[in-house]
């Protein structure tokens, strides 16, 4: 008799314990958004080469990403232009190469959030395509002397939906081989 009760109360404390656990808030996170590096995939290129970035965020609404797209043209190198692609209607992820404050945008898909909780966080793998070296202060790629290695500074910002930009995250520095 002493055993099925024993019984009974852990059963008890099992099902008391994960309805408790059940009952947790889930995190409260700023509307704006926010990021933090993650890793590189290789933090040393040949020109030419691709890779991966990753970067966390956490945002505190849930609106990330567009569901429409716009051929509308946009500034990649005046950040303060009205015109800047910061301000465009559907891009949502840049990176900005701070060898020539030029912009590279890029579509984030669109998020949906739980609308009861709407804190919303994960990862993002950024394709970086054609790492080049580039002479500061030009806008293209440029042929640097062979042996040269290019040391590449970017930072990433994300847009939700409302607008709101999130910090700007500065990246390691990533070095490029010149050498085609």
């Amino acid at each position: 008799m002493q055993s099925k009760y024993s019984i009974l109360i852990f059963v008890s404390i099992i099902v008391i314990a994960y309805y408790l656990n059940a009952c947790k808030k889930s995190p409260q996170y700023p509307l704006t958004p926010q990021l933090e590096f993650a890793h590189f995939s290789k933090d040393t290129v040949d020109q030419g080469d691709s890779l991966l970035i990753t970067v966390k965020f956490k945002d505190g609404d849930g609106d990330l990403g567009f569901t429409y797209t716009s051929s509308e043209p946009c500034d990649l190198c005046r950040l303060d232009s009205s015109n800047s692609c910061l301000f465009h209607p559907t891009w949502s992820l840049f990176l900005l190469d701070k060898r020539d404050s030029c912009l590279e945008f890029f579509r984030m898909p669109y998020l949906e959030s739980n609308p009861q909780n709407p804190s919303i966080e994960g990862q993002i793998d950024i394709e970086k395509y054609n790492m080049c070296c580039k002479k500061r202060g030009f806008i293209a790629c440029t042929a640097l002397s062979t042996g040269t290695i290019d040391t590449a500074y970017y930072y990433v910002i994300l847009k939700d939906r409302a607008g709101n930009f999130s910090n700007s995250l500065p990246l390691p520095p990533l070095y490029v081989r010149c050498d085609r």
